[in-house]
């Protein structure tokens, strides 16, 4: 078990992030320029619903994932290929009935922008869009599913890095010789189809996996299982700007989305440093080593908690002037909104300390166990959203989100405690108030510090600022009561922080 691959996991997948999003800002821009809003916009609308159709794969990587870990650590190369022979079959089928309904979704989305475009300009956008997708999710992804299990996620962050910058500049190349839009994102396609051939090349390589051999189907039985858990989230993840858009008014929609674009990109930093330890964590319950899972799951847990207090502490201090920057010289609405700031803080860090619970349920392949909280947790977002929304606004809907956060992440802290780690529920909860405690002490704080923030510069200074006041009051605080801990977290080689 290579804990270095867990370093090399945390930091490309970090540099990944970077990345698309440098790369994320670079494109649109430039198709903005080159071809107006409305070629912007049929991009964008199309890849949206496209994302919809993605789901119909949603919960195979899990389950996927969960039957490697054993046969990977016992070296089983027969179950392996078995287990990923299922999957390429599974995923077969899904690709399937995805090309049907690309097909079906471009013959009618035409429809509804034709005074825009013609129809079969809308026709084949979708199609070549849908292509992209296609090879990204479809092609080569049970090698995807591989290298994960075997905490090499770092190979395909690799190739994903060399995809993206390849596909931005190619990109930037063709727009800058006037080709059609449709053109650009068929070079799209063809940049993304390296990550697939090359995980395919190297898991060939790297991998005595038989390829001639029966699938073994039950391994990924609780598929559906897991499905429902990535439903539930999508519909989670969705609920505030459709109750908004219903209930409120778009301007009230587009203050809730600026907040949430800074909130949601704290939370998907966090979120991929701690999917980077799921595999470990995997590795060790499929050898039955409770000893070591205890240690190392104590230890991620901390390093989380540290991690997601002290990020979430500066956004929430400094989440209202960057906002008020952002929006400088937009006066249709009042952008100004501290209570939304901090309920949203308050909402993604109970999200963000949950993970720990959550990627040792994942790694444990415990789905079908567990989907009644994730059902719950959404059925829970929208009806208490939709009540608070009529007299909070944008601020009731996140108090809804905060609410059904906050059920799961008990749920699951308690069935870990009574089912996987050997640890007293006491002593979780004892951390997550500690952690709390350090929240509010450092916001109430680092806002009293603060003063008016006049332009970007002050704000990165002050963000500096925040960061050292944070990260001093959250390391004194579990000192206090984690004295040992802390110590040997600090004369620790740096295994998974």
């Amino acid at each position: 078990m290579n804990t270095n691959r867990v370093r090399k996991n945390i930091v490309t997948s970090l540099l990944q992030q970077v990345v698309s999003v440098a790369c994320a800002f670079i494109l649109p821009r430039l198709i903005l320029s080159a071809y107006g809003s409305a070629h912007n916009g049929i991009v964008s609308s199309v890849s949206q619903f496209i994302s919809y159709i993605t789901l119909l794969r949603a919960g195979i990587g899990g389950v996927t994932r969960a039957a490697l870990y054993k046969s990977l650590a016992a070296e089983d190369w027969e179950e392996t290929g078995a287990i990923l022979k299922a999957t390429e079959r599974f995923m077969r089928k899904i690709a399937l009935i995805f090309s049907v309904l690309l097909v079906a979704f471009a013959a009618i989305y035409p429809l509804f922008v034709k005074e825009e475009f013609d129809w079969f300009f809308s026709f084949s956008m979708v199609l070549v869009l849908g292509i992209s997708t296609v090879v990204q999710y479809y092609f080569g992804i049970t090698n995807l599913f591989l290298l994960h299990a075997d905490q090499k996620l770092y190979v395909y962050n690799v190739w994903q890095i060399v995809a993206t910058i390849l596909n931005t500049v190619l990109s930037v190349l063709l727009i800058q010789a006037g080709q059609d839009i449709r053109i650009v994102k068929l070079g799209s396609a063809i940049a993304f189809s390296i990550t697939p051939i090359m995980l395919y090349c190297y898991a060939k390589r790297r991998y005595p996996i038989p390829r001639k051999i029966a699938p073994n189907n039950s391994a990924i039985a609780q598929r559906w299982d897991a499905f429902a858990h990535q439903i539930a989230a999508f519909v989670h993840g969705n609920t505030d700007v459709v109750i908004l858009t219903f209930f409120a008014n778009l301007k009230q929609v587009s203050v809730y989305t600026v907040y949430h674009m800074v909130v949601s990109g704290v939370n998907m930093l966090i979120t991929t440093m701690a999917s980077a330890v799921e595999a470990r964590l995997g590795n060790i319950i499929a050898r039955d080593n409770k000893t070591l899972l205890n240690q190392e799951f104590a230890t991620y847990e901390m390093v989380l908690h540290l991690i997601c207090t002290v990020l979430f502490a500066c956004t929430a201090t400094l989440i209202v002037p960057f906002v008020m920057l952002y929006t400088a010289g937009v006066v249709d609405d009042n952008y100004h909104q501290p209570a939304l700031g901090i309920c949203m803080c308050l909402a993604y860090w109970i999200s963000a300390i949950r993970l720990p619970y959550q990627n040792v349920i994942e790694a444990a392949g415990q789905f079908k166990e567990t989907k009644k909280y994730a059902v719950i947790e959404a059925i829970l977002n929208v009806c208490v959203s939709c009540v608070l929304v009529i007299a909070w606004g944008t601020v009731g809907v996140v108090v809804g989100t905060i609410i059904a956060m906050g059920y799961r992440t008990v749920c699951y802290m308690a069935y870990v405690t009574k089912h996987i780690i050997q640890q007293p529920w006491k002593k979780l909860v004892k951390r997550v108030a500690i952690s709390a405690a350090s929240l509010g002490i450092t916001i109430l704080l680092c806002d009293r510090m603060l003063g008016e923030i006049p332009s970007f510069s002050k704000w990165v200074l002050a963000g500096f600022i925040v960061a050292a006041v944070s990260a001093c009051i959250t390391l004194t605080i579990n000192f206090i009561f984690y004295p040992r801990e802390i110590i040997r977290l600090i004369r620790r080689r740096p295994d998974i922080a």
